[in-house]
């Protein structure tokens, strides 16, 4: 799975680039020539969304979402992975009724058109479509490695290491 995830920051990273020169060409167009970009709003509408949900599929996957722990860890061990396990539980609910609204919000944006680039409102909604559904994986694949024993609950001073290594 940990290529689909590479495969998916790359993307996000590419949505990011695309938006940055977006919005760097509207604002060089309009200052320096005095000629705005007319697609430029409507596309940096469409790229902001996609960028954000997509990148929240690796947040979801490498666990770096925010999450408050104060009570987990005073716990002892088998009680904080069973609340790791039913955090993540609640968080796969969510998702897959996120994933549900964004379908039917998709199906409703669908036949509308976005005036200026002419494509239809449902490529924004389906940024979330995705997302959710895909976010809905990794927590199912994350459970089942809970459950299989294959992932224990992070531990904050793991964290502070990992970035520090990273550095």
């Amino acid at each position: 799975m940990g290529g689909a995830i590479y495969g998916i920051d790359l993307v996000s990273a590419l949505l990011l680039a695309l938006l940055t020169a977006v919005v760097f060409l509207e604002v060089f167009s309009r200052y320096v020539f005095s000629l705005p970009l007319v697609y430029s709003n409507e596309l940096t509408l469409l790229l902001f969304p996609w960028m954000i949900f997509i990148a929240g599929v690796s947040v979801t996957f490498h666990d770096n979402h925010l999450a408050i722990t104060f009570l987990r860890r005073k716990m002892p061990p088998k009680v904080q992975q069973g609340m790791f396990l039913i955090s993540k539980l609640i968080m796969l609910f969510f998702s897959i009724m996120m994933t549900y609204a964004a379908w039917l919000y998709t199906e409703n944006q669908a036949g509308q058109v976005m005036p200026v680039l002419r494509i239809s409102r449902g490529w924004l909604s389906t940024s979330m479509l995705i997302a959710f559904a895909l976010i809905s994986l990794v927590l199912i694949y994350h459970i089942i490695r809970i459950v299989r024993g294959r992932m224990t609950v992070p531990r904050e001073e793991e964290d502070i290491d990992a970035v520090a290594d990273d550095n």
